[in-house]
């Protein structure tokens, strides 16, 4: 009877098991967290104390309002803790550097280029630096020739100032160059030309000076992203990038050159004053994506949908987000896309005046009738015009096989109200839809 006492004692007692894992395996974990969290792990046990200056990653941000961080007397400056982080901090390598950064400090500019320093003569291999300050800090010319170096993130006040003589990555493999300020315009492309192996890049840019164009050209880009805010309706963005298979796209101009093709393009699209009033001089953004397979449109009242479309006759997936119920552009999308095979509808601004409600088009497009075999309907509210519109498809749609609805309501017994009315419309195959909340 004792022996059995003991082994429910025994049962009870909590196990520290992570601090019986090696220490590497311990500052792997400890990575994925911020340092300031890391540091407070050394209160723990003896175990623990040194371990965080172990940890193969650094994470700083001091990202709270000026107000509520200086003239604290009870704690440590920012300053103070990152330079005494790194002052104890073992010999290690450096697998990831992040540092976000809002501070009015005059004298930021000299800790932070000595931290990115640090960071690079670590062998560093990924670096994130986000700045918030008040006046641009330009980035040290050690990080445009980091041979360690292989996922480069800058955002906000940073200045690139580079030349191709100086620049050479050699490892790096991701850019995102989100908002950042170039000292010339050769600085972009130096930056692009030397980084031989790029596969995914990120911009963000607003229209500079006066420059007139944004040339991307690179040999090995699979991945781009890219946001233009630009002022000048003549504005053009030039993508001459051969090995790209995804291209996201968020512009008001569209006015841009693709030299290739593309298998997966997601676009951001919006309404320009200029542009709709002078449509004829603007070529449609999908033309150059016309052999894309996969295409995300998220569409905001944009004139370009208002002529004809180009005929999409390689796309198999649509995902269409619209706004106010513009119900107008599907009929078309579905006419200049014949071999669509799934499609999914995201409705947005449901509260919103309903501009335009659904009327059913003369003819049914041909990819309906005989292709598309699954739909997804998003935000699903049960209004009158979406109700017309999943007729319209049960009665129209000949190889259809399922149907999902999403629509996001509380009131179990109004989704069961809405399954009971969409059950009951004729079709005209064996669809099976399903209704989530």
């Amino acid at each position: 009877m004792a022996m059995n006492l003991n082994s429910k004692c025994d049962n009870n007692v909590e196990v520290d098991r992570i601090s019986n894992l090696p220490d590497p395996l311990i500052c792997h974990i400890l990575s994925f967290i911020p340092t300031k969290q890391s540091v407070a792990t050394s209160i723990l046990s003896t175990r623990w104390k040194p371990l965080w200056t172990m940890v193969p990653a650094l994470d700083f941000e001091d990202t709270e309002k000026p107000d509520q961080r200086y003239h604290d007397n009870n704690r440590m400056t920012f300053i103070h803790f990152v330079c005494g982080v790194l002052a104890v901090r073992k010999p290690v390598p450096l697998k990831k550097f992040k540092l976000q950064l809002i501070s009015p400090n005059q004298s930021i500019h000299f800790h932070v280029r000595a931290w990115i320093y640090y960071a690079i003569r670590h062998g560093v291999e990924e670096i994130d630096v986000r700045l918030f300050l008040r006046r641009p800090f330009e980035l040290p010319q050690c990080v445009f020739s980091c041979k360690s170096l292989e996922i480069m993130t800058l955002y906000g006040m940073v200045v690139l100032n580079c030349h191709s003589e100086s620049v050479y990555l050699p490892k790096v493999k991701h850019l995102r160059l989100l908002k950042v300020k170039y000292a010339n315009e050769d600085s972009f492309h130096s930056l692009l030309t030397g980084s031989p192996h790029l596969q995914r890049l990120s911009v963000w840019t607003d229209q500079q000076d006066d420059t007139m164009a944004l040339n991307i050209c690179h040999p090995t880009v699979e991945w781009l992203s890219a946001i233009i805010e630009a002022q000048d309706q003549r504005f053009k963005l030039e993508i001459n990038v051969p090995n790209l298979k995804f291209l996201n796209l968020v512009d008001s101009i569209f006015q841009y050159d693709l030299m290739n093709n593309v298998v997966k393009a997601t676009f951001d699209l919006f309404e320009d004053a200029q542009q709709a009033s002078d449509l004829e001089n603007y070529s449609h953004p999908l033309g150059p994506v016309a052999d894309a397979h996969t295409l995300t449109l998220q569409y905001a009242k944009s004139p370009c949908f208002d002529f004809s479309l180009p005929m999409l006759n390689n796309l198999g997936s649509l995902r269409l987000q619209v706004r106010c119920c513009q119900w107008h552009l599907l009929p078309n999308l579905l006419e200049s896309a014949p071999n669509l095979v799934n499609l999914i509808i995201n409705k947005e601004d449901t509260e919103g005046p309903h501009e335009l409600s659904w009327t059913e088009p003369l003819h049914v497009p041909k990819c309906l009738e005989l292709r598309i075999r699954r739909i997804s309907l998003l935000q699903f509210r049960s209004l009158e015009h979406e109700l017309e519109l999943i007729k319209y498809i049960l009665k129209s749609a000949k190889v259809l096989e399922r149907m999902d609805i999403l629509t996001g309501l509380s009131d179990l017994e109004e989704s069961h109200h809405i399954f009971k009315i969409i059950s009951e419309l004729p079709r005209g195959s064996s669809a099976r839809e399903k209704l989530f909340k």
